[in-house]
């Protein structure tokens, strides 16, 4: 499973090289299940936030490791797991700007039994409401599998951490984490009633 800052991913911000897009306001409907064919296209926007995001907090040596094809095929295995849930957030040409990936909650330690591996938006995309319709969609999808609570692990040094507290979320556990060498913390933010998220 592709994942950054630990078991979390986070909004990020990353533009791939000769990516253009015009500015607009996301709405529901920019939001679809990601399909196979989806997996390079989401693999740039990882590895793109990825170096964007954690430069200055991680190695340079360990983002300058980062392959879009070795994240690509990641993806594609990720992409063809039923019991994950992966959705896409395009634009108006249908390029994909952000992701969200998920499923069952994997320590068996935060009291929640579903958990938010991965959340992507580039930095285009972002302040526009996207990250907000991604989670929310993601959620509903969750409900309809029987999951009831969720989890997010998150660096603390993440400059995009507070948007979870925005959506209600709230510290339930911590931990340290080691990238390229160096520690960091991860705090987790936790979800116990889904349906917090309904209009």
């Amino acid at each position: 499973m592709p994942g950054a800052a630990g078991p979390a991913l986070l909004v990020a911000k990353g533009i791939p090289l000769n990516y253009h897009s015009n500015e607009m306001s996301y709405v529901e409907a920019n939001i679809r299940p990601a399909l196979a064919n989806d997996a390079r296209s989401i693999a740039e926007v990882h590895v793109g936030s990825w170096k964007t995001t954690y430069t200055g907090i991680f190695p340079d040596t360990l983002l300058e490791s980062l392959s879009i094809d070795s994240r690509e095929r990641s993806w594609k295995e990720t992409l063809a797991e039923p019991r994950l849930v992966t959705l896409v957030g395009c634009d108006a040409g249908d390029k994909v700007v952000g992701f969200i990936c998920g499923g069952a909650e994997r320590t068996g330690q935060l009291r929640c039994d579903a958990e938010l591996h991965a959340i992507y938006i580039l930095q285009i995309a972002q302040r526009q409401g996207l990250g907000t319709w991604l989670v929310r969609r993601f959620v509903r999808e969750l409900r309809s599998r029987g999951f009831t609570s969720m989890a997010v692990w998150v660096l603390v040094l993440n400059p995009f951490r507070k948007f979870y507290e925005t959506l209600g979320g709230h510290t339930i556990a911590e931990q340290q984490i080691e990238r390229g060498g160096k520690a960091f913390t991860e705090i987790a933010y936790g979800w116990r009633d889904l349906s917090w998220f309904e209009p």
